[in-house]
C-alpha cells in the first residue's frame, strides 16, 4: 500500500526524530578523554588557579589564554573550574572500567594531620584510558566530598590557595606513581589505583632529583622531588634551594608564615627572596593569610607549585613541586608578588582596631579587607603538622 505525500512527510519526521534522538544518547555516554576543564567546561591543557583570602574569588590563566586574570564564577561554584575538572570524581560509577583516582592529602576530610612522615603533600590525580589529570594544590581537606555542591571545604575559605592542574597522556601515569611515591603522599581515598601503578617501569632514583614531563598539548613541564634532612639542614631539606640551584635562578617564594627565610643564598649563590604580599586582580593580601606554596623565578620562564614551607620541620620531610615553562606565567607571577607587607588600614589606631577591622572585613568575605592581615595568633612553637 503506498502513503500519501503527507503521511510519507510525517514518518520521514519520525525516523529523523528517532536518529537525532540515538545520537544524543550515543553522545552523552561517549565524552572524550578526562582533561583540566575551564570555567566553561572546555578542555584545557593546563590551568593556575590563586584564591583570594576570606573569599572565594581568585585569578587564573591557562593554556588559551595566559593572562592572568580573574574569575567570571567562584571557586566553590558547581560549574565552576574545579568542579568541571572534578565530574568524572563525582559522577566516578558512570564512568569507564579504565577510570581510576588518587586522592591525596596531609590534612584529609574527616581526619586529624597524619605523621610527618609523609609529605606535606595534597593533589587528586585521575586516570582513563587516554589521559591523567593532575591537579596539585595546597588546600587541607580538599576535596571535602564527592557531592559537586559540597566538595570545596569550607576552612579552604580563610587563607589563599593556590591550584595547578596539568593534562598528561595515559604513558606518563609511571611518571606520576613515582612522585607520589617518593613524596610518601598520604593517600586517602582511591578508585581503581592499579590504573596509575601497574605499569610504573620508572627506575627509581636518588633523591634530589627533578624530570621533565610534556603536557597532552606538548607543554614543558619539570616535577622535583626533594631531600631530606634528619638535622633540618636547609641546603638538603629546603625544596626551594633544590629548585634554585638545579634551574640556575634566583626565587621569589610564597609559603605559609615563612618568615624571609634561611638560607637567603644557596650554597650555589642563588638568592632566596620571600614574598611578602600579592597584589592580584581579584584582591591583595600578606603572606600571612597565604596558605599556598609556590615561586617563580626572578628572571627565567618558571614558575612552580610546591608542597613544602620553608620551616626547619618541613626540611625533615619528603616533598617536591611541578614547574611550568611559561613566560606569560613567569611574567604574571612577579607582576602580583610584592617584596614588602601591605600596610593595614588605619595602622596608628592600634592592634584592637585592626581586631575589630578584620573581624568585620571577616564577615564579608571577598577582597574589601585586603589590607588586614589574617594571622592574629603566633604559630605553635611544635605544631604536629604546618600548615
Amino acid at each position: 500500500m503506498s502513503l500519501c505525500s503527507g503521511e510519507r512527510s510525517e514518518v520521514q519526521r519520525e525516523v529523523l526524530w528517532m536518529i537525532v534522538l540515538t545520537v544524543g544518547l550515543l553522545g552523552s555516554h561517549c565524552e572524550g578523554a578526562i582533561s583540566c576543564k575551564n570555567e566553561d567546561d572546555k578542555d584545557v591543557d593546563w590551568f593556575i588557579l590563586y584564591k583570594v583570602k576570606k573569599g572565594f574569588d581568585y585569578v587564573y590563566t591557562d593554556s588559551t589564554n595566559q593572562n592572568l586574570r580573574r574569575n567570571n564564577k567562584h571557586v566553590n561554584n558547581q560549574a565552576g573550574v574545579l568542579a568541571n575538572t572534578l565530574k568524572p570524581y563525582f559522577e566516578k560509577d558512570k564512568q569507564s572500567s579504565d577510570f581510576g583516582f588518587i586522592a591525596y592529602n596531609d590534612q584529609p576530610p574527616n581526619e586529624n594531620s597524619v605523621s610527618s612522615t609523609h609529605g606535606h603533600s595534597k593533589g587528586f590525580v585521575m586516570i582513563d584510558e587516554d589521559n591523567v589529570v593532575w591537579l596539585l594544590h595546597s588546600t587541607p581537606r580538599f576535596p571535602f566530598s564527592h557531592e559537586s555542591n559540597n566538595f570545596y571545604p569550607k576552612n579552604g575559605e580563610r587563607n589563599a590557595q593556590i591550584f595547578m592542574c596539568v593534562t598528561l597522556k595515559s604513558t606518563e601515569s609511571a611518571e606520576i606513581a613515582q612522585h607520589l611515591k617518593d613524596i610518601k603522599a598520604y593517600k586517602f581515598e582511591e578508585h581503581n589505583p592499579v590504573k596509575l601503578t601497574d605499569s610504573s617501569t620508572v627506575q627509581q632514583q636518588t633523591r634530589p632529583y627533578n624530570k621533565d614531563l610534556r603536557s597532552a598539548g606538548n607543554s614543558l613541564f619539570k616535577r622535583f622531588v626533594k631531600q631530606t634532612s634528619a638535622t633540618r639542614d636547609p641546603e638538603v631539606g629546603d625544596l626551594y634551594v633544590t629548585i634554585a640551584d638545579t634551574l640556575n635562578t634566583n626565587l621569589y617564594i610564597q609559603t605559609w608564615r615563612s618568615d624571609r627565610g634561611e638560607p637567603s643564598v644557596t650554597g650555589n649563590g642563588k638568592e632566596l627572596v620571600t614574598i611578602m604580599s600579592v597584589d592580584t586582580a581579584a584582591g591583595k593580601w600578606n603572606h600571612g593569610c597565604d596558605h599556598s606554596k609556590w615561586c617563580v623565578s626572578d628572571t627565567q620562564d618558571w614558575m612552580c607549585v610546591g608542597d613544602s614551607n620553608r620551616e626547619l620541620s618541613q626540611f625533615e620531610r619528603p616533598g617536591g613541586a611541578l614547574c611550568i615553562n611559561s613566560k606569560p606565567v613567569a611574567d604574571a607571577f612577579r607582576e602580583i608578588k610584592k617584596l614588602e607587607k601591605i600596610k593595614k588600614a588605619g595602622a596608628t589606631a592600634g592592634a584592637t582596631a585592626g581586631a575589630t577591622a578584620g573581624a568585620t572585613a571577616g564577615a564579608t568575605a571577598g577582597a574589601a579587607d585586603s589590607d588586614i592581615d589574617c594571622v592574629t595568633d603566633p604559630p605553635s612553637k611544635k605544631p604536629k603538622v604546618h600548615g
